[in-house]
């Protein structure tokens, strides 16, 4: 394989702690290749023929630059005027001021759906614990797992190449939609465009999009309208940078934007290698002002998202990224006419420490967000989010299996902390290569349904109660403090004895899915309430649901 400076190294995944959820494998380090071989669909095709898009860059240069440019001008000067005009500024000051809706924070579960040209290779190494990363193959081909992919891809096989099979085959907005709202998810943010730059919608701003290259069509759209049928909110996923962005300098040569291995961005000169990992980029002169802010306002404008998901901001000052002009036309169009919401990730505030120390992830944001190692310790007062799937991975992952994936149970556990500390999870469904849900996550999300349905009164709507848990036993509130939720793992018998509650007196107890009140009362002497649950309920078949079981009572 071409090895060019720009890719080459280990790239790291982002800060991520232990998962003891998870079922261990042995660690396997990046360059060590599986034991078993990947399917036919996730290897090399036999008739495999290189992609090459019908402009080179200086011909993109040649032909479209000036009249991007123009058009990009254009959607700056209504952005300048909005922005000036509006109450909100492209100001850490101004944007600080900006609530998180209510709404975000009722919701409490999310559908993150990652999905992309990765899917189609579909691998990552295994790590012992945290999160790993198939959504990062088309970086890490040129590095860390470069040895796998000569082997099943071929040493000439680029990753542009991956485009022409990248045909959405399987993809059913429709199905994606009503999956989300059967299983009690409630707002859905697909991945509309990574750090590669292909955008899953026609943009006007690339011709590296799902429109002009691979499936031959707009595929945001029919899932925004899928949604809203559904009554869904809706996410614009966005990465704010890119891995390599072909600009012009003075003299309109091409040189190019990138992130060198330690997550840093930089400029580096052009390499023919270009030609076949960003094909469809147009070369521009300002990243933000060009190409970044104007292509963000053409999403925001024709879809009105219900809430912004910034990525990729670990490499740039925020200024270079325009991430604050972007978040100020958001909340000054759309959050004009509803509640809108916007993430953490916004880019880098200084250079003079280290990469997260100079993020500004937990300092700016409607809510602060974290993968595979959830903010409830120190995040607690402002509202967060946990992004995680049943799997290590972040994009399909053909490895995965039975064996490696949480349970129902173990998720429920899992769902049921992040809410009792205040937190939403974003779900991370992982769509294979050509856009079907795999059927672990199915039988899975039918499953979570199936307890959301019974006990969703104690999760939606809900807020941190003054004691989080109680051993094994999780609690949640009401909003107008009336009501407090106990979902509980186990009982001893058919008694439970709870400190951190004291219900009205005169009140009744209920399990959620149940009609039959639990006696109850309150022991002065140990400062416990006690539950009996009736004969009926003794038995855990019995119950409502299998597993964690909701007990509601009217408090003070």
């Amino acid at each position: 394989m071409n090895k060019t400076k720009i890719l080459l190294g280990l790239v790291t995944a982002l800060s991520v702690s232990a998962l003891p959820l998870f079922a261990q494998s042995k660690v396997r380090k990046f360059d060590t290749l599986p034991t078993t071989e990947p399917p036919a669909e996730c290897r090399r095709p036999a008739d495999f023929t290189p992609f090459r898009y019908k402009y080179t860059l200086s011909e993109l240069r040649d032909r479209y630059t000036e009249e991007f440019r123009v058009r990009a001008a254009r959607v700056m000067g209504r952005v300048d005027y909005i922005n000036e005009q509006g109450r909100w500024k492209p100001s850490q000051e101004s944007l600080l001021q900006h609530e998180c809706p209510e709404w975000f924070e009722d919701a409490k579960f999310g559908m993150f759906v990652d999905w992309g040209l990765w899917s189609i290779p579909a691998w990552a190494g295994r790590r012992e614990s945290g999160a790993a990363y198939p959504d990062w193959y088309e970086k890490r081909m040129y590095g860390p797992v470069e040895k796998y992919h000569d082997k099943y891809w071929g040493e000439d096989f680029e990753r542009d190449d991956f485009i022409p099979l990248f045909k959405a085959e399987r993809y059913n907005p429709d199905e994606i939609a009503r999956i989300a709202a059967e299983t009690g998810i409630k707002y859905v943010v697909p991945f509309t465009k990574h750090h590669t730059g292909y955008c899953l919608w026609d943009s006007s701003f690339t011709f590296r999009n799902s429109k002009e290259m691979g499936p031959g069509r707009d595929l945001m759209a029919p899932l925004v309208e899928a949604c809203r049928r559904e009554g869904l909110k809706f996410g614009f996923y966005f990465s704010v940078d890119e891995w390599q962005y072909p600009l012009l300098d003075k003299d309109n040569n091409i040189y190019q934007h990138v992130w060198d291995s330690k997550l840093i961005s930089h400029d580096e000169p052009y390499e023919p290698l270009l030609e076949r990992i960003i094909s469809g980029k147009v070369p521009v002169r300002n990243f933000a002002q060009d190409y970044i802010i104007p292509q963000a306002v053409e999403f925001i404008d024709r879809f009105s998202p219900d809430l912004i998901w910034f990525d990729g901001e670990w490499a740039s000052p925020v200024e270079y990224l325009g991430s604050y002009h972007i978040a100020a036309y958001y909340y000054n169009t759309v959050g004009r006419n509803k509640p809108v919401a916007i993430n953490d990730r916004y880019g880098l505030y200084r250079t003079d420490s280290t990469r997260t120390e100079n993020w500004l992830r937990g300092r700016i944001g409607d809510y602060y967000t974290s993968e595979y190692h959830d903010l409830s310790d120190n995040k607690k007062g402002h509202p967060w989010e946990e992004c995680r799937g049943l799997s290590q991975s972040f994009g399909y992952n053909w490895e995965d299996h039975a064996e490696n994936i949480i349970s129902t149970q173990e998720f429920i556990d899992m769902f049921v902390r992040i809410v009792s500390e205040g937190g939403n999870l974003l779900f991370v469904v992982n769509l294979d290569g050509q856009g079907a849900i795999p059927q672990l996550e199915l039988e899975r999300l039918r499953s979570i349904g199936d307890w959301l349905r019974v006990n969703g009164e104690g999760i939606y709507a809900t807020r941190a109660y003054k004691t989080t848990n109680e051993g094994s036993t999780r609690y949640t509130r009401s909003k107008d403090h009336s009501t407090v939720y106990a979902i509980v793992k186990e009982f001893k018998g058919r008694t439970l004895s709870l400190k951190s509650v004291r219900p009205v007196e005169g009140s009744q107890v209920t399990m959620l899915g149940s009609d039959t009140p639990l006696k109850w009362r309150y022991d002065e002497r140990s400062g416990s309430t006690i539950i009996t649950l009736p004969q009926s309920l003794s038995n855990p078949d019995n119950r409502p649901c299998a597993y964690a079981w909701t007990l509601k009572f009217k408090v003070k």
